[in-house]
């Protein structure tokens, strides 16, 4: 596991290969997000962590290649299954002007998700303590300008139990490995959803070469 300095010489480093500056108030918040994040991490299962890359790169740089391909302006986003708060934890580091809703439907996660929020500091985060099944079947459930989700549905289910939590003109982003080929081909199979393919990206994260796809589908309006 990396030590502190090595933890920030390599978020830095990973950060700039990707063309996002990291202030040092931000540089801040992922050291105290590091420190959290192994505190309960010996306690309970949150991530794996066998390299001095895992956090920095794999978690932390990965969520943040969604920075790119969010619409400017104040908006609201749930993140479905956001476990140790991938990837919108990290965004909201960026993106001050989201308020975010991570859903996770484990208790202890949820636990570590509000003490996470707590010590950052970060207003407008709040955690839900729900399976994405319920949060359906709840009347007068909420909608979301932005819905993203990392790893944990496949594509075709998270959009069709996604699309009804989004409103119209929204977008909901899928960050997954790379091979989705088939994922992204029974996407065609949702006939009665109204839905748009925005962008399928295909990426490699810094220092370690891992490949990633980022899919984007919309709502039209």
């Amino acid at each position: 596991m990396a030590k502190e300095g090595d933890f920030r010489k390599i978020l830095v480093a990973a950060a700039a290969e990707m063309g996002i500056d990291m202030p040092m108030d931000s540089l801040a918040l992922f050291e105290t997000y590091r420190e959290t994040l192994l505190l309960w991490n010996s306690k309970m299962n949150l991530v794996s962590l066998q390299s001095e890359l895992d956090l920095p790169v794999r978690h932390f740089i990965d969520s943040l290649t969604l920075l790119p391909h969010l619409p400017a302006g104040p908006g609201t986003l749930l993140d479905i299954g956001s476990g140790a708060g991938f990837p919108a934890m990290p965004v909201r580091v960026f993106r001050s002007d989201l308020r975010v809703t991570l859903l996770e439907a484990s208790r202890k996660k949820c636990s570590f998700l509000k003490e996470l929020s707590r010590r950052l500091c970060l207003p407008d985060v709040t955690v839900l303590n729900s399976r994405l099944e319920d949060l359906l079947k709840q009347p007068g459930s909420p909608s979301f300008d932005l819905i993203v989700s990392r790893a944990t549905l496949k594509l075709p289910e998270l959009v069709e139990k996604g699309f009804p939590l989004l409103r119209k003109g929204g977008l909901l982003a899928a960050m997954k490995g790379p091979d989705l080929d088939e994922e992204t081909a029974a996407l065609n199979s949702l006939k009665t959803i109204h839905f748009r393919l925005v962008a399928d990206v295909s990426l490699s994260l810094p220092l370690t070469g891992d490949r990633r796809r980022l899919v984007l589908v919309d709502k039209p309006a």
